[in-house]
């Protein structure tokens, strides 16, 4: 299994993740300041980063490169992602984004045998990439 340290590829991937599984908005009446996948991606850095509400806040705040990559226009305060933790993190939710995650790693695992059987060499259930 590969995993990953850098905040920011986190961030990146489960925004990418949260576009494909979560509704933009939860009403047709929301403000629309903030949308799931954003709120999703902010989420995934605070437990990533093992902070508090308040301390992804205050990481967000100092890395702006980060909200742009999210098209963020401000940082959404703690309270903003503490009822985005209850409305987003729901069981019926996170095991579909889980799905959708085992079937990408799969669909690449796949992609990488037939790139490595083109060059003649064996990729393994426990390879690992250098």
């Amino acid at each position: 299994m590969e995993t990953c340290k850098s905040p920011r590829m986190v961030l990146n991937a489960a925004y990418a993740l949260g576009v494909t599984c979560l509704k933009m908005y939860a009403s047709k009446f929301s403000r629309k300041d903030f949308t799931g996948p954003q709120l999703f991606a902010c989420l995934v850095l605070r437990e990533h980063q093992k902070k508090s509400y308040r301390g992804v806040v205050a990481l967000l705040k100092d890395c702006p490169h980060w909200c742009a990559d999210l098209g963020l226009k401000k940082v959404p305060d703690r309270n903003t992602l503490c009822r985005a933790h209850r409305r987003l993190l729901k069981p019926r939710v996170i095991e579909e984004m889980l799905d959708l995650s085992v079937a990408a790693a799969r669909k690449a695992l796949r992609q990488e045998k037939r790139r490595a059987k083109k060059r003649g060499m064996a990729v393994g259930r426990h390879s690992s990439s250098a």
